[in-house]
């Protein structure tokens, strides 16, 4: 199954610091450790002076400006509005709850594997289980989204299996910019979850959407049942605003829009590898930009969108734009650990989280950062 959690490598080095700088001295192709010169190894390597190593396991490279938040105008561009909100987020490992500041709206976080991060909410009043209906956006060249097969998968099943809880999405031409609509019966609240979206002509690519938690307070009462709707706006308990939903969709990336990224990064793909892609955002849920994210096992390509309707890759970019999207392509199959890094209004390096994420085969694995999930 696909845990997106943080991983636990073991105690934290130098006073607890949870993203530590890489030494001054260290040339940039140096993979050398503790043996080599007594430095201290970043994962299977170590940090160059532009790098900052998260969790003892991945080094990203240092932003060099704060991260702003964005949000999208009437032309389906994205601008900034403001500085962004890192709140739920620390800067030095956690040991315990204690440890962990409250969020700008107060929220108290929990400690999980060194990560600040929302626990599940508590309380006889909120759902174990609700309705999951929404849309399924198509990212890149537009494609209608209705016949496609939506496949949910909780912990312990493998996603690249039969699902017990799988529809085919149908068309809602005024409810779903992409026409595509689902609706799942039964799903867990609090608990990490995969969406699958495919299709059997082979139109689109397998899109794995991970760290996908439906929490239960931002579910709604219709009638008898609860209800999880993508489409909906809410009142955010943790912050009093509202809360488009919009984050929760599914996605959907046809074979042509695939097909144009790959050439515009120029790479020619293997049969058994993959890429992740996402969205990073702050505790808000807003886009955000100058975010940089990193790997334990260097892709192909990492790489960020041009801010336009239809994002393309921009191999001149170090950082993400104001959409907040970026892609790690060419992964072989199997687990990967990415963290990505942003700089607070006060030039700290802000971790995002870490995450363990499964790549499949000729996939796409959807990976979005905003808030840490304590799970």
């Amino acid at each position: 199954m696909i845990r997106v959690t943080g991983i636990m490598l073991g105690i934290w080095i130098s006073l607890s610091v949870f993203a530590c700088s890489g030494s001054q001295d260290n040339p940039a192709d140096d993979d050398g450790g503790s043996e080599d010169g007594g430095q201290n190894l970043c994962g299977s390597r170590v940090c160059i002076s532009s790098e900052t190593c998260v969790h003892d396991a991945i080094c990203v490279s240092s932003t060099d400006r704060p991260a702003k938040a964005c949000a999208e105008d009437e032309h389906e561009l994205f601008e900034e509005i403001g500085p962004a909100d890192l709140s739920c987020h620390n800067t030095e490992a956690c040991l315990s709850d204690q440890d962990c500041p409250q969020d700008a709206s107060g929220t108290s976080l929990a400690c999980h594997q060194g990560f600040c991060g929302i626990s599940p909410p508590s309380g006889t009043d909120l759902p174990d289980t609700v309705v999951f209906r929404g849309c399924v956006d198509a990212f890149g060249i537009g494609d209608t989204t209705h016949d496609m097969r939506i496949a949910l998968y909780l912990p312990g099943e493998d996603p690249a299996g039969p699902s017990a809880k799988e529809v085919v999405s149908t068309k809602d031409e005024a409810g779903c910019a992409y026409w595509g609509a689902f609706e799942l019966h039964n799903v867990p609240t609090n608990t990490p979850l995969v969406l699958k979206t495919y299709d059997d002509n082979g139109n689109f690519v397998p899109t794995y959407k991970t760290n996908l938690i439906l929490w239960a307070d931002l579910a709604t009462k219709e009638g008898d049942d609860w209800v999880f709707d993508t489409r909906a706006t809410v009142a955010d308990p943790r912050t009093g605003a509202d809360l488009w939903l919009n984050p929760w969709r599914g996605y959907a990336i046809s074979q042509t829009t695939y097909n144009v990224i790959l050439m515009a990064v120029r790479i020619t793909l293997p049969d058994d590898h993959g890429a992740i892609a996402g969205t990073i955002r702050d505790c808000a849920y807003r886009e955000l930009n100058n975010v940089r994210c990193g790997m334990a096992t260097e892709p192909g390509v990492m790489t960020y969108y041009t801010n336009a309707e239809n994002p393309r890759p921009d191999l001149s970019r170090s950082a993400s734009h104001t959409n907040g999207i970026y892609s790690a392509i060419s992964l072989p199959a199997g687990k990967h650990q990415i963290s990505c890094l942003a700089e607070d209004e006060n030039g700290q390096q802000v971790p995002l989280g870490e995450y363990s994420v499964e790549v499949f085969p000729k996939s796409i694995t959807i990976a979005s950062f905003d808030r840490f999930p304590a799970l």
